[in-house]
This record gives structure tokens, C-alpha cells and sequence, in this order.
């Protein structure tokens, strides 16, 4: 499993669709957490950052829907313990 955050997925997935790959050759996601800033407060800072990064969000949930990897919206979580909730398990 692969696990990107927000900041550096983009540049894999320009890559990967610059190479024509078709899909991730593994189960893949890209997590929305790491573009947010705190400065005001919860509330307030996530409508900030989704108006500030609304082009790279969008970019986001459209080529991952194309090619099939999983996408965390903004406000899902932090990427690590979404995928201790999520898709790690023992062994």
C-alpha cells in the first residue's frame, strides 16, 4: 500500500500520467491534510485552505477517480491514523 499526502501526490501523479501508466501497480491514496494550515481555528482554517488549494483538491479527487486510487477529502484526517483505522492490520 501507498499513502501520499496532499503537498506531494501531486508531483507523483503528474509523473505517472506523464509516463501513461494506466493505474498504481499497488492500492493507493492520496490524504488531505498535510496543505492545511492552523492559524485561526478548526472550522475557519479548513474553509481557508479548501479556498486557498482549490485547484490542487480538485486536481486531486478528478485523477484519482481516473485512475482508480482512493481519495481523502479535506477534514477526513490526519493520512496516519487514517490508515491505522482504515488498512493497517497485524502481521
Amino acid at each position: 500500500r501507498v499513502a501520499c499526502q496532499d503537498a506531494m501526490a501531486q508531483m507523483a501523479l503528474l509523473q505517472s500520467m506523464s509516463a501513461g501508466m494506466p493505474t498504481a501497480a499497488v492500492p493507493t491514496t492520496v490524504h488531505c491534510d498535510h496543505l492545511i494550515e492552523a492559524q485561526i481555528g478548526g472550522v475557519r482554517d479548513l474553509a481557508r485552505t479548501i479556498d486557498i488549494n482549490k485547484e490542487v483538491y480538485d486536481f486531486l479527487a478528478t485523477s484519482t477517480a481516473k485512475y482508480g486510487l482512493g481519495f481523502w477529502k479535506p477534514d477526513s484526517g490526519i493520512i496516519h491514523q487514517i490508515i491505522l483505522a482504515n488498512y493497517a492490520f497485524p502481521g
